[in-house]
């Protein structure tokens, strides 16, 4: 009886304290698509789908900048001008490069083009209007909200778990 009750404590003991890297990664994606929204465009006859990713709440480490992330499918279309907006303020268009560590955030593919898009953060807006436009032609309007870490995590104004 003790060999059995030993076993077990050993295999819940291995299975609690061992993350598989793969359930990890698949746990980040999975809460980005919580704070992620898509728009439908049609670009000189092609269809294009827009997909941006508010990050900060899922970030690991605390930014001190509004993080998004911009994947546009496919990465065959000729865009000559592309800006973001936002509230009103031009925000900074990185193109990721495919090892770029923002990428485990998103379920990534081949077909698509990834992009940063970082603003200075201001405290006192709680949400963000985005606006993105393509080749000056087009342009559409994505809403997010902010979402403090401490819905998620441990507060660090207040020692109050809140989940």
């Amino acid at each position: 009886m003790k060999i059995y009750s030993l076993f077990l404590s050993l295999f819940l003991l291995g299975a609690c304290s061992l993350k598989d890297e793969q359930v990890v990664a698949t746990n980040l994606k999975t809460q980005t698509l919580m704070f992620s929204q898509k728009q439908k465009v049609d670009i000189n006859g092609t269809s294009a789908i827009f997909t941006m990713s508010y990050l900060n709440p899922v970030l690991d480490l605390k930014s001190k900048d509004d993080v998004f992330t911009l994947t546009i499918t496919p990465n065959t279309l000729d865009i000559e001008k592309l800006e973001v907006f936002v509230n009103n303020k031009l925000a900074n268009i990185e193109l990721l490069s495919a090892n770029d560590e923002l990428l485990k955030y998103l379920i990534s593919n081949e077909f698509s083009d990834y992009f940063k898009i970082s603003l200075p953060s201001v405290k006192s807006e709680t949400s963000l209007k985005t606006i993105i436009c393509v080749n000056e032609t087009i342009c559409f309007e994505l809403n997010y909200e902010k979402y403090s870490k401490s819905l998620y995590y441990r507060s660090e104004d207040v020692d109050i778990q809140y989940n």
